[in-house]
């Protein structure tokens, strides 16, 4: 167990390192962002420009919920393969990172972009599958349904965790890479649990401190100073989208590391801010 705890902490700590080190890194959450944002903009644009056009006495017709649903399908799909293309590309890099490299943003999309076809099909699988959790906590009611809800959606995150870097580096199908994923999963469970908890810790500090200066913020500009309470209310969220941007970011990179560290047992030693990691994994079959 203190092994596991110094070994958390030590690529914790290389995560952020890497940032600092490279903000090319930064650029993969943000051109995910924007590209959600740009989705999400011309869904809501397409459901108010047909809704007119299938009208039928003053009443939406079945057409306009057929319809509707379509635009959500694949407006969903495509949020969910920009989000996996995104951190294929931020694995990619932060890999790279990891073998000692100098990457940039366009040697990350280069990685993700010589897997595409497996990358199209996860994310086929990842967007029916959240779907169908979704349908299903939906039939149920009140508690029920969000127990199940969490429940599914936490045990597919589990599953899943490994398998963009396992379809980037490992060439296997979606589904052989889940099965893949899932024992990679298995025999890093502590380390990977204990350094997403310390990452969760640290950036909910983040989130907390992004929220109080948004309050302050607004009791200033209700009760006291308009130009403190403006400046209270944009440093708030400056620091909530940094801390978004910081985590997404972050995340990638834990995975990244934490599969290098279940493929071999080891991360560069240049690269780990206090020498080389103390344990080995116990090896894959």
């Amino acid at each position: 167990m203190p092994g596991t705890f110094s070994d958390s902490w030590r690529i914790t700590r290389m995560s952020f390192s890497l940032i600092a080190q490279d903000r090319a890194l930064l650029v993969f959450p943000i051109v995910a962002a924007l590209a959600a944002v740009g989705i999400l903009a011309l869904f809501v644009l397409g459901v108010v420009y047909l809704a007119p056009l299938l009208l039928v006495g003053g009443s939406l017709t079945t057409s306009y919920e057929v319809v509707g649903l379509v635009l959500f399908v694949v407006a969903y799909f495509s949020l969910t393969f920009v989000t996996v293309y995104a951190t294929a590309g931020l694995v990619g890099a932060a890999t790279l990172k990891l073998d000692g490299q100098q990457p940039t943003a366009a040697d990350g999309w280069r990685v993700a972009r010589a897997n595409l076809g497996r990358l199209v099909v996860w994310a086929l699988i990842a967007a029916t599958v959240g779907l169908l959790i979704q349908l299903l906590a939906s039939r149920l009611r009140g508690a029920a349904g969000l127990v199940v809800g969490v429940a599914a959606g936490l045990s597919w995150a589990i599953v899943t965790y490994f398998i963009v870097p396992v379809i980037l580096y490992e060439h296997e199908s979606p589904w052989r890479s889940l099965a893949r994923s899932a024992k990679l999963f298995a025999s890093t469970f502590g380390r990977t649990l204990v350094t997403n908890l310390v990452v969760g810790l640290i950036l909910a500090a983040g989130v907390i401190g992004a929220v109080v200066l948004a309050v302050l913020g607004l009791v200033e500009l209700f009760g006291g100073s308009l130009p403190l309470g403006l400046a209270l209310l944009v440093a708030g969220l400056a620091l909530g989208i940094f801390v978004v941007l910081i985590g997404a970011t972050v995340e990638g990179i834990l995975r990244a590391a934490l599969y290098r560290y279940a493929t071999t047992g080891k991360i560069d030693p240049a690269l780990m801010p206090s020498g080389y990691l103390s344990a080995k994994p116990a090896p894959l079959q």
